[in-house]
C-alpha cells in the first residue's frame, strides 16, 4: 500500500487571518532570514511543493513562500472573486510577515496571479517570474496547439462545470482513498505530454511530491479548481501596461499543456519581459534540478 506522508502533516501549519475573516494559508521553504520569493501555485494546486526543506532555495540563501489561494488547502475560499482580488490577499500575508523586497512568481496558472499582483505596482517589488505560464486566450478559446486534455477542461469549465467537478471529485476519492490506483493512473496517461514531461511523470520520487501537492488542493473540496479553470479560460481584467517591475520568463518550446506560440504571442503585450525559451522542455520546469536552480537565481535580488 502507497502511504502519503509530508509536511502538510509533520510540520506547523503557517496561516493568516485576513480582515475579512478568512484564513489564508502559506508555506515557508529555504532559509527564515534568506531574500524572500512568493511562489503561486498551478491550477488545481496548493502552497505543498515539497515533502521536505528544499534544498536549492536553501543553498541560495532563498525564503520561499508559498500561497494557497483561496479555496485551496488551507485557504477559505472567496465567492464570486476576480483574478485581481488575489492581491489584497498577497499584500496583507506581506505586512503580516513584514516582508519589505521582494520578488513573486507564478508556475502554470499561477502566472496570471502573479502577472495581476505586478499591475498593482507594489513599490517594494522587485522581479516577477512567469514559469510555464498560462496565458490569455485570444476569443476565449484555448489554442488548437494546446493538448486535447486541457482543451476540453476549458470547454467543461465554461459549458459543464458540473461535469468537470464529478471529474476532479473522483481524483480526490482516489488520492485520498487509493493512493497507489492515482500514481498508476497518473503514470499511464501521459499520451498527450511531450517526451521530457513523460519522463517527468514516470519519477516515482516526483509522482509521489506532485500528490502530496494535489492533495492538499484538495483538502476542501474539488470546487475551487472549476471556478479557477474558468476564470482563467476568459480575460483575466489585468492592465499589463501597469507592470513596472522586469518580468523573467521561463518557457519549454514542447509544452502542451501551454503551447508556447500562444505565449509568444500573448507577452508582446507585456512590458519588460526578459525571455527563457528552452528547447525540448515542456510544462514541468520547476521539476528540473538545475532550471529550478536558474529560476530561482533570475529572481533572486
Amino acid at each position: 500500500m502507497l502511504i502519503l506522508t509530508g509536511n502538510e502533516n509533520s510540520e506547523k501549519q503557517n496561516s493568516i487571518l485576513l480582515k475579512d475573516g478568512r484564513r489564508l494559508g502559506y508555506k515557508e521553504y529555504g532559509v527564515k532570514d534568506g531574500f524572500p520569493i512568493m511562489g503561486l501555485h498551478g491550477t488545481p494546486g496548493s502552497r505543498i511543493w515539497f515533502s521536505g526543506n528544499d534544498p536549492t532555495s536553501v543553498e541560495l540563501g532563498i525564503r520561499l513562500i508559498t500561497i494557497d489561494r483561496p479555496g485551496y488547502g488551507l485557504s477559505d475560499e472567496k465567492k464570486d472573486r476576480k483574478i485581481i482580488d488575489f492581491n489584497e490577499d498577497i499584500n496583507e500575508l506581506i505586512h503580516q510577515l513584514r516582508i519589505t523586497r521582494f520578488s513573486i512568481f507564478g508556475v502554470s496558472g499561477g502566472g496570471a496571479y502573479a502577472l495581476a499582483f505586478a499591475s498593482g505596482g507594489h513599490a517594494q517589488l522587485l522581479k516577477v517570474g512567469m514559469v510555464a505560464s498560462a496565458f490569455e486566450f485570444e476569443g476565449g478559446n484555448p489554442p488548437v496547439e494546446m493538448c486535447r486534455p486541457n482543451r476540453i477542461g476549458f470547454y467543461l469549465a465554461k459549458r459543464f462545470p458540473w461535469l468537470l467537478r464529478f471529474n476532479y471529485r473522483q481524483q480526490k476519492k482516489l488520492l485520498y482513498e487509493k493512493p497507489e490506483v492515482y500514481l498508476e493512473s497518473s503514470q499511464k496517461q501521459v499520451s498527450h505530454l511531450c517526451k521530457s514531461d513523460q519522463e517527468v511523470m514516470q519519477n516515482e520520487a516526483t509522482q509521489k511530491s506532485m500528490m502530496l501537492h494535489m492533495r492538499e488542493a484538495f483538502r476542501s473540496s474539488a470546487v475551487e479548481a472549476v471556478s479557477e479553470l474558468k476564470l482563467l479560460g476568459n480575460l483575466w481584467g489585468i492592465d499589463f501596461s501597469d507592470i513596472n517591475a522586469p518580468i523573467e520568463v521561463w518557457h519549454g518550446e514542447a509544452d502542451t499543456l501551454s503551447p508556447i506560440n500562444g505565449l509568444k504571442k500573448f507577452i508582446t503585450r507585456i512590458p519588460k519581459c526578459n525571455t527563457h525559451f528552452l528547447k525540448e522542455k515542456g510544462h514541468f520546469l520547476d521539476e528540473d534540478d538545475d532550471l529550478w536552480r536558474k529560476i530561482l537565481l533570475s529572481l533572486k535580488d
